[in-house]
């Protein structure tokens, strides 16, 4: 067995010595086991139910090994979300609801012969992004894109719902074709409010034939947090007709 063992030596004396004792204190060390957890810096769609297995090796009694999911952000403790004896494998599992960039950790408590051991896996999870136009008076293809119409002096709006979380910001970007060529403008940013929504109104051209494309974006870093990963939008392509 491992740990700290207290050796004792005694003396019960004679006619001519007086009893004495003696103790010491030796570690014994415990023997290293193996511990693993699947899926670390994997990155998960937003809301992904994700199975997360430790596998725990050779031990000398204890087969019990607990599962922690740590979401990013402050508002949000470690919580223990299975407890439990690993299989005949060495193998127990947990799942995790991904709304969030997310730290598991496995623990092992050790026994008298194998000592304590702990691994972490880090996944990564994306925001929810949706775009819907609006204002347009209809879809039609150009070639094989489907475009929102829109008169010329008509001023699109563009609604993005965004999962929310304080302070939130997404990127709006913008481009219009230009001789066969997107051009950037600069990228913006607008607040998401506590309902998940942000609209944005872009100013008509005022003439006819143009082409434009729009899309939503998460930063991570940028939009104000670090809980989720960065995560782009589809394009939403606009043509303004007479």
């Amino acid at each position: 067995a491992g740990g700290t063992v207290t050796y004792k030596a005694t003396y019960a004396g004679d006619t001519t010595h007086s009893a004495v004792s003696a103790s010491d204190k030796v570690a014994v060390s415990r023997t290293a086991t193996t511990l693993s957890l699947n899926n670390n810096g994997k990155l998960y769609n937003y809301g992904a139910d994700v199975k997360f297995t430790a596998h725990l090796g050779k031990t000398y009694k204890n087969r019990t090994v607990e599962i922690w999911a740590d979401p990013f952000g402050g508002d949000k403790p470690k919580k223990l979300i299975k407890r439990g004896t690993v299989n005949s494998s060495g193998n127990i599992a947990a799942w995790v609801d991904m709304t969030r960039d997310t730290t598991v950790t496995a623990v092992f408590s050790g026994d008298s012969r194998y000592n304590p051991k702990s691994v972490k896996a880090t996944a990564y999870a994306r925001v929810k992004i949706s775009t819907s136009v609006s204002k347009h008076y209809k879809t039609k293809k150009i070639g094989s894109t489907s475009y929102y119409w829109f008169h010329k002096s008509t001023n699109p709006l563009i609604t993005t719902s965004m999962t929310y979380y304080p302070g939130r910001n997404q990127r709006f970007d913008m481009q219009v074709l230009y001789q066969g060529t997107w051009i950037s403008a600069d990228p913006y940013w607008f607040p998401v409010g506590s309902n998940g929504k942000s609209a944005v109104l872009v100013e008509a051209p005022g003439e006819s034939g143009w082409k434009v494309r729009v899309r939503s974006a998460y930063v991570n870093g940028s939009s104000g947090d670090s809980v989720n990963s960065t995560t782009t939008g589809a394009w939403k392509y606009l043509y303004f007709s007479n």
